[in-house]
């Protein structure tokens, strides 16, 4: 394990909204192309944050104290132009972040982060996903899915050939229209707020929050709107299937981002096919951001 930490500070995002904070970033790794995407999203939220952010690979059958093949955090930092090139560890640390590697042998890579992750909790975690036929999506669930789902931790969803909204070769971000699917059940509260947290994280001040509700005009969740520095709130009520109505609407107003509440999986049907959660994940070519509902609301 590699570990560069700062000193413990507590990034409060929005205090007079009672928006939480996001103090330890989660980033699992396969190394390929689509995990560094999800990596520059990952590293960017972290910098703007002043989190600490945690790497981790799981070999699933041979140990390698190597750590040449994972992300290179501080030449990365340098190619954006938050540090100088051939920065020090004392440099890196003096930006407000921690950085820990892990580098971990098991049969069963999700559950050893599961594992991992119950010992020293996580705030968001970062993960890609990789392009797959549609039946393989049905009867197989992915790393980044799986982790998501039994650590119940919100979860940014960079998808394969896409860049997402944040560059990797430039740490530039682009993150102007979010779409946030709302109704009674689950609350649609906790996932305006996390919206607001990726535009607070990012310091973007004109973004468009647009609302969705697939049902009756009649039957509009109760929901309260933060207010931010060219913020801007929309709403669109349509009928449908939920998962198509999230993905045409997310495609028609060109959304950057989609952010959704989520209790997870609910009877057979669900297990075959997916949450209405997974059927958008599997759909979209943007990120997702999927928030947790409570157990107990």
């Amino acid at each position: 394990m590699k570990a560069f930490r700062k000193g413990r500070m507590m990034t409060q995002l929005m205090t007079e909204d009672g928006i939480g904070t996001i103090r330890d970033i989660f980033h699992p790794t396969d190394f390929s192309p689509p995990s560094m995407a999800a990596f520059a999203h990952a590293l960017k939220l972290t910098i703007g944050m002043k989190a600490d952010l945690t790497i981790m690979h799981v070999d699933p059958d041979r140990a390698d104290t190597d750590f040449y093949e994972f992300p290179r955090v501080r030449a990365t930092l340098a190619r954006w132009g938050f540090l100088p090139h051939g920065a020090t560890k004392d440099q890196l640390l003096q930006l407000g972040i921690g950085v820990r590697k892990i580098r971990a042998v098991a049969a069963d890579p999700v559950t050893s982060m599961v594992q991992f992750l119950w010992s020293k909790p996580a705030d968001l975690l970062v993960a890609a996903t990789h392009e797959r036929d549609e039946l393989a999506s049905w009867l197989h669930s992915q790393l980044g899915e799986q982790l998501s789902r039994r650590s119940r931790i919100m979860t940014l969803f960079v998808p394969e050939l896409t860049k997402g909204f944040v560059a990797l070769e430039t740490g530039q971000s682009r993150l102007r229209r979010i779409l946030i699917p709302v109704d009674h059940r689950p609350s649609p509260q906790e996932s305006i707020e996390a919206a607001c947290a990726m535009a607070t994280g990012l310091k973007e001040d004109k973004i468009l929050f647009h609302l969705l509700h697939v049902g009756s005009a009649r039957n509009l969740p109760h929901v309260r709107l933060p207010i931010g520095p060219g913020w801007q709130w929309g709403w669109t009520v349509t009928s449908g299937m939920v998962a198509d109505e999230i993905l045409s609407t997310s495609n028609r107003l060109d959304c950057d981002l989609i952010v959704m509440s989520t209790q997870g999986r609910h009877g057979f049907l669900d297990a075959l096919c997916g949450s209405t959660t997974e059927r958008v994940l599997r759909g979209s070519h943007i990120p997702l951001l999927t928030v947790p509902a409570p157990r107990f609301p």
